[in-house]
């Protein structure tokens, strides 16, 4: 009597590994999505408390607000340095930058992510609160890779 794999059997194997196959597939596939989420989270997370960080330092040390009067989207700060005057804190092509004493502009955030908005308000005389939204930069438009927050603090001057 011959021993072997009759053909019956041999299509059983094949079904069974491809199952398997398609499976690791699947998983392996929602790994690599849930990682990219992950990424466009921890970019957007950290891009946004750094410049607020940055933001809220800033009007801590300085001495008055230039602009604006009561609300808008650049903010202009004095200080008593006057190699720091003005400071000047704008959103331009998605980057937040800050320009101090007419100097080349330093952008805050990474190309990875896009400022959508920021608006700075006089709340008294001497606090000033800040909103700012950041999406994650997202060309390709990957359903894991759209993601924005929102950010939302206020600071007082001369701190």
């Amino acid at each position: 009597m011959k021993k072997g794999f009759t053909i019956i059997e041999f299509m059983i194997y094949i079904s069974i590994l491809s199952v398997a196959i398609a499976a690791m597939g699947l998983v392996s596939m929602n790994v690599f999505s849930v990682g990219a989420r992950t990424d466009a989270i921890q970019e957007v997370a950290h891009n946004g408390r750094f410049a607020m960080h940055k933001i809220g330092s800033t009007i801590n040390e300085a001495n008055s607000l230039i602009i604006p009067s009561q609300q808008g989207s650049i903010i202009q700060l004095a200080f008593t340095d006057p190699s720091r005057n003005p400071t000047t804190f704008d959103v331009t092509a998605g980057k937040l930058r800050i320009t101090e004493a007419g100097r080349s502009p330093i952008n805050l955030t990474t190309s990875k992510v896009v400022v959508d908005r920021i608006f700075f308000t006089r709340v008294s005389n001497d606090s000033i609160r800040v909103e700012m939204n950041i999406s994650f930069h997202n060309p390709q438009n990957l359903p894991e890779h759209n993601f924005n927050n929102f950010f939302l603090s206020s600071f007082v001057l001369g701190r």
